[in-house]
């Protein structure tokens, strides 16, 4: 059984590509306890590669416009491109479903925008007051001075349903080569590959410190088999964890090898957020690093979700939804 995002407008979708240039992904699976199986769909469709931004770059299609302030290549974050933007929506104006390969931080300047957090967190700071970390799915109003941070693994949607512009102050450190926003949902170009499994640590090696030993840092390599179109697919995913209390930033490869000795290579960048019961679930934006045999020009994102009741180590059910192209 399957099952696909909801269709965005076309005006919607045209929106998002002025700000995005690469693929996306929109996930279907069907899982079972141990082993799950997952399917593939190809669109017939054409990915162009966006030239890199450079400063003064305007663009304006949908009534969204984008002006590239500055871009810097920061010495501290090798591999990753800062953005400074100034962005203006046009009442009426909506932003399809999409990520960010990276971190933003937006400040609003005018008009009020309907924000919709469809998988991950943000941290948003209201006029006059202290930053507060919300959850998806939950929509947000972003008034005149309100500050929202962005992280590696937030899948959102935005319109305008005021009369006057929205204008937004926003600063992006991305993945370098990414686009500044990767569109997700159904219509995204490329192939869909959908894999969800269950995964078992082989390694770990955490370290906890603090007062109250509320701090937890180290890596962990999980692994797990999942089949698609009929072949076993082995998931390797190593990752490294930075936590507070349960909840942090993670980063992980993530290595699916098929049936035919296939290889792709992913990165991910997310969070983990701890609950009061003691379970843990997971949000990610993913790009791909290359591959070999079938997968040896692939190029792609897509999303990561998972979920595990037990504490760092135990077993963790993933879904993995990538778009590729190549």
């Amino acid at each position: 059984m399957s099952r696909r995002l909801p269709t965005f407008p076309v005006a919607a979708f045209a929106a998002l590509v002025l700000i995005a240039a690469s693929a996306g992904a929109a996930s279907a699976q069907t899982s079972t306890t141990t082993t799950t199986t997952t399917t593939t769909t190809t669109t017939t469709t054409t990915t162009t590669t966006a030239a890199a931004p450079k400063t003064g770059d305007k663009s304006s299609a949908n009534g969204v416009t984008r002006l590239i302030l500055g871009v810097a290549e920061p010495q501290n974050a090798p591999g990753q491109t800062l953005l400074l933007q100034d962005i203006r929506i046009a009442p009426g104006a909506k932003l399809a479903q999409h990520f960010h390969q990276g971190t933003q931080l937006a400040r609003v300047t005018k008009g009020t925008l309907t924000y919709t957090l469809d998988q991950g967190s943000a941290i948003v700071t209201a006029p006059g007051g202290t930053p507060e970390t919300i959850t998806a799915p939950k929509t947000i109003s972003l008034t005149p001075g309100s500050v929202l941070v962005e992280n590696a693994g937030l899948l959102h949607h935005a319109e305008n349903q005021g009369k006057t512009a929205v204008v937004l102050n926003l600063t992006a450190l991305l993945q370098t080569g990414a686009p500044l926003a990767t569109p997700a949902g159904e219509g995204t170009p490329g192939t869909q590959l959908d894999v969800s499994a269950d995964l078992q640590s082989q390694t770990k090696l955490t370290r906890t410190v603090g007062a109250s030993n509320e701090k937890t840092y180290g890596w962990n390599d999980l692994v797990g088999t999942a089949t698609v179109a009929g072949q076993p697919v082995v998931v390797d995913l190593q990752g490294t964890v930075d936590y507070v209390k349960g909840s942090g930033p993670f980063g992980e490869f993530v290595t699916f090898t098929f049936a035919d000795g296939s290889v792709l290579a992913t990165r991910m960048q997310g969070a983990a957020t701890a609950a009061t019961d003691g379970s843990t679930t997971f949000a990610a934006t993913m790009s791909v690093i290359g591959g070999t045999g079938t997968y040896a020009n692939a190029t792609g994102s897509g999303v990561f979700t998972g979920s595990r009741t037990g504490e760092l180590g135990a077993p963790v059910q993933v879904k993995f939804a990538l778009t590729l192209a190549g």
